[in-house]
Formats: C-alpha cells, sequence, structure tokens
C-alpha cells in the first residue's frame, strides 16, 4: 500500500534557505515526465524515510502553481548533511507504470528456528533478493516464517514464496540463510608443570670448622 506525501512546486532559492524554512528541497523524474523540482516539508520526510524502504510506493500530491498533480513515485535516495545528519535533498523517481523494473526485495525472518533453540546458530547470508516486476506489483519486503528450521538446514531462494506477478532473478540455489551446528567448545589439557628440585641450601661454616681451616693454611 502506498503512503501518502504532499509536495509543492520549488520556487527560485537557494536549498540553504529551503532547509532554514524547515523545508526540504527534492526532484522528481522519471521517463515519461521531465524533472519536476518541488519542495516536501521536513517533519513529513522525516517520517516517511524512518519508515519507508527503497520498495514502499509513495503516491505524491503536487501542488503545481494551485493546480494538483499526482505523482507514483520511489524514494531512490536520500542526501544527508555530513555533520548534523539533516536531510538535504531527496531523490523521488517515476518508473514507467506499464514496463517492469528491477528491484530488491528485503527478507524478514520471522519466529526463532528450532536449532537455535537447541543451541545452534543462525546465520543469513543474504538480506535481500534481486526481483523484478511492474510498479504497482512490487512487494515492500518478503517475510519468511523459519520456526521449523533444524540444525544443518538452509533456506534457499528457490525455497522461497513470492506473487505469480514478481520474478525473481536471483539464482535459485543460493543460500539465504542457515542454521549451523554451535561451535565445540575447545577445552584445553591441563599442563601437568613438573616440579622443581629445591636449590640445595648453602651450608654455612661454624665458628669451629673456620678455625681448624685456618690453622691448616698456617702449618702450609
Amino acid at each position: 500500500m502506498a503512503v501518502q506525501l504532499k509536495a509543492k512546486i520549488r520556487e527560485n532559492g537557494k536549498a540553504k534557505n529551503l532547509i532554514k524554512e524547515g523545508k526540504i528541497p527534492a526532484i522528481i523524474y522519471g521517463p515519461n515526465h521531465e524533472n519536476l523540482k518541488v519542495q516536501l516539508l521536513e517533519g513529513e520526510i522525516e517520517s516517511l524515510i524512518s519508515k519507508a524502504k527503497e520498495t514502499t510506493p509513495v503516491h505524491v500530491t503536487v501542488d503545481v502553481n494551485g493546480t494538483v498533480e499526482e505523482r507514483n513515485v520511489f524514494i531512490k535516495s536520500v542526501q544527508f548533511h555530513k555533520v548534523s545528519g539533516k536531510i538535504m535533498h531527496v531523490d523521488l523517481y517515476e518508473p514507467d507504470p506499464n514496463k517492469h523494473m528491477r528491484f530488491k526485495i528485503p527478507v524478514e525472518f520471522v519466529g526463532e528456528a528450532e536449532g537455535v533453540k537447541a543451541g545452534g546458530i543462525f546465520d543469513v547470508l543474504l538480506r535481500d533478493i534481486e526481483g523484478e516486476a511492474l510498479p504497482l506489483d512490487i512487494i515492500e519486503e518478503l517475510k519468511v516464517d523459519i520456526s521449523s528450521m533444524k540444525i544443518g538446514e538452509s533456506l534457499k531462494v528457490k525455497d522461497l514464496k513470492v506473487p505469480d506477478n514478481v520474478k525473481i532473478l536471483q539464482n535459485a540455489e543460493d543460500i539465504v540463510a542457515i542454521v549451523k551446528a554451535p561451535r565445540a567448545e575447545e577445552v584445553t589439557a591441563p599442563t601437568e608443570v613438573a616440579e622443581s628440585a629445591e636449590p640445595e641450601a648453602i651450608k654455612t661454616k661454624g665458628k669451629k670448622e673456620e678455625e681448624e681451616e685456618k690453622e691448616e693454611k698456617e702449618e702450609k
């Protein structure tokens, strides 16, 4: 289902001035129309971008000097300020409604795999799948129930279920996700520490022994 967005034809002026007024410069472009420079309300586009995906259809009503034009677009790109992170510019793409377009379908995994409950590791290899469809048939996301996956089992592209009007372009044998066996804990064998021989005690000579030794030296 398309989300709604209001726009107004952009008057001549610097983008910085628009942003200061709480408006975001944008452009609507596509194969069937000339580029249309518009301005969006900052709050509306921020709210939209926070929840919309590249595959989310957006229905834009544009105020062109009092006349309303309706456009069906997709958010193609968003430019953010490097320091503040605020939105600086938005590109809205309006495709030909009668021509197929390529897009990437985000994959959302639902549930907890049996293998994970048993100690396994759920590893995602593909987070989106390349597909093709008419603009009105594009799906926003693909939800996949993984609750029955056991350790050692994998989910491949060919296992995904999509509507008949959507063509998957990804290799059917590509692995989307897999439940890996838990890593064996490395057990380190205790190292036997050899008993070190205690150093021999240094014998100290008694006073009598010292005197005898002295006498022997004098006799020599």
